[in-house]
């Protein structure tokens, strides 16, 4: 089983273990952190060889939806963590989002019953719609948005974080 912590680009950590590999980021809670979490999330998904256009559009779409939200509705930094495992059928990217404030999101709403253009407001309903899971917990001070979503199988194995990039 290979084991290592590396320095991935943005500044964040990374990990690998025997059950898959992980990626974390502290982001300033500011008008460029969705922007900072698109990029880091594509680079990652990228490095772990996640190539399904389906999966990478929806995956960077979710974390640019959590990360706005804890920039907009929370408080103090953001911190972004991802983390892939293989399963039987290919695999499972996990993905958390937490800030200081301890106030959980609320449910989203369902489709408006009229047609609205109006793009506030969507946020969590286009995640829940695209992850396979998610939900928050608290996390002292604040809270962690989580989701999570099956991927196809990916074209050759993850990179570890002990194993240098081609």
């Amino acid at each position: 089983m290979r084991t290592g912590t590396t320095r991935p680009a943005g500044g964040g950590t990374e990990e690998s273990d025997g059950g898959g590999v992980s990626v974390a980021w502290d982001l300033a809670a500011d008008t460029r952190a969705a922007a900072q979490a698109r990029a880091l999330t594509r680079r990652s998904l990228r490095r772990w060889r996640v190539t399904g256009p389906d999966d990478v559009a929806d995956v960077v779409l979710i974390v640019d939806e959590l990360v706005t939200n804890a920039v907009v509705h929370g408080s103090g930094p953001v911190h972004l963590a991802l983390r892939l495992e293989a399963t039987q059928a290919g695999a499972r990217l996990t993905g958390e989002v937490g800030d200081a404030d301890p106030r959980a999101p609320g449910a989203p709403a369902g489709p408006p019953p009229v047609l609205d253009w109006s793009e506030a407001g969507r946020g969590l309903l286009l995640v829940a719609c695209l992850a396979t899971e998610f939900g928050a917990r608290p996390a002292p001070p604040g809270k962690t948005v989580w989701f999570t979503r099956d991927l196809a199988p990916l074209d050759a194995p993850a990179l570890t974080a002990d194993a240098p990039a081609g």
